[in-house]
């Protein structure tokens, strides 16, 4: 039994994942962080606006692409891990292979049929509703429902996500290169960048079995540094000195951010609360509000004209002088990344 509390814990992995000591640019904080989690785009870019001191526009930035992998979700990830996440996630019997056996039919085909697109009409640039002319019309409509055909398409290396700014799904025909990325280095910048965590944890965020994984993870573990929770090991590359680190608070996730959906135990950042504050129904998961006693609060925006409309749901009271420093934190991101006039709304308690 040690001495560290899940607020312990929770500062710690804020620090370890770029919140705190931030990435000097996109590239790097997507590139370490292993993707950013984009069913939202816009919340993929704020979670990338949070962890980095570069600013940029990351719409110019080609090393950034989308494509599916953790928990066959849909990423914004550095070109560098394409081949990597794809060969691993082809080899993992999940959802979408189970699903191309239950329509009964060979997927190859339909993966084919993309190619000669691309390489009969001289294009590398496909968009979504493309893709429903061009493939073989037996069970299409089946094979494109909850992006079937794209997750084997990214899988299987034919094309990859382009990231724009209007956020139009559109597909380029793969080009890219084998960067010699390995599972091993994968599993030591989860626990680099998410750490400490557990075993658990990383089954969690990765999506995979202990029997996919079991080689390269237990080698990992077996010369870590870990520390020890209630009897569990949680493993790091790294710890801060996380009582001198000065946290400007509050701490603002978004809806899906990486921090949200990397770990098995929640309670390191619930400490208590009812986590379906947080992990609503269908696979929705809200933003946090963190104060420097822990979660205060969740948050959602709508748009409406030329206002952003921020909505807290208030988990605990927050004060007047809380209040002050998380709407200065909103304006700021409503001016930089929505570029419009932000308002702040109270949803009262739980």
């Amino acid at each position: 039994m040690s001495n560290y509390t899940n607020l312990d814990l929770q500062k710690m992995r804020l620090y370890n994942n770029g919140l705190i000591d931030k990435f000097e640019s996109a590239d790097m904080c997507v590139e370490s962080l292993i993707g950013i989690q984009c069913q939202y785009q816009t919340y993929a870019l704020i979670s990338i606006y949070n962890r980095t001191n570069d600013k940029c526009n990351i719409f110019t930035n080609d090393n950034l692409i989308k494509s599916w992998g953790q928990r066959t979700t849909l990423h914004i990830y550095h070109k560098n891990d394409y081949n990597l996440i794809s060969d691993l996630y082809r080899q993992s019997d999940n959802w979408v292979y189970k699903y191309v056996r239950y329509l009964k039919i060979d997927y190859q085909k339909y993966l084919n049929s993309i190619t000669t697109f691309f390489n009969k009409n001289n294009k590398n640039i496909i968009e979504k509703q493309e893709l429903q002319n061009i493939i073989p019309k037996y069970k299409s409509k089946e094979i494109m429902e909850w992006s079937g055909l794209l997750i084997l398409a990214t899988y299987h290396k034919v094309l990859y996500g382009i990231l724009n700014e209007e956020d139009k799904k559109l597909y380029k025909q793969n080009d890219i290169v084998d960067s010699k990325k390995t599972v091993s280095g994968l599993i030591y910048r989860y626990f680099k960048y998410y750490g400490p965590a557990t075993k658990q944890d990383f089954l969690h965020w990765s999506g995979l079995k202990y029997k996919e994984i079991k080689e390269e993870l237990d080698e990992y573990t077996k010369k870590t540094k870990y520390l020890s929770i209630d009897n569990k090991k949680y493993y790091y590359e790294s710890l801060p000195n996380f009582k001198e680190v000065k946290i400007s608070y509050p701490i603002i996730l978004g809806k899906f951010d990486p921090l949200l959906i990397s770990y098995a135990d929640k309670e390191w950042i619930l400490n208590g609360t009812d986590k379906s504050l947080i992990w609503k129904a269908a696979g929705q998961i809200e933003g946090a509000i963190l104060f420097s006693k822990g979660l205060k609060g969740t948050w959602h925006y709508k748009l409406k004209g030329n206002k952003i409309i921020f909505e807290i749901n208030e988990i605990s009271p927050l004060t007047n002088g809380e209040k002050s420093k998380l709407e200065k934190k909103f304006i700021k991101l409503g001016k930089e990344i929505f570029k419009k006039e932000t308002i702040a709304v109270y949803l009262g308690g739980k």
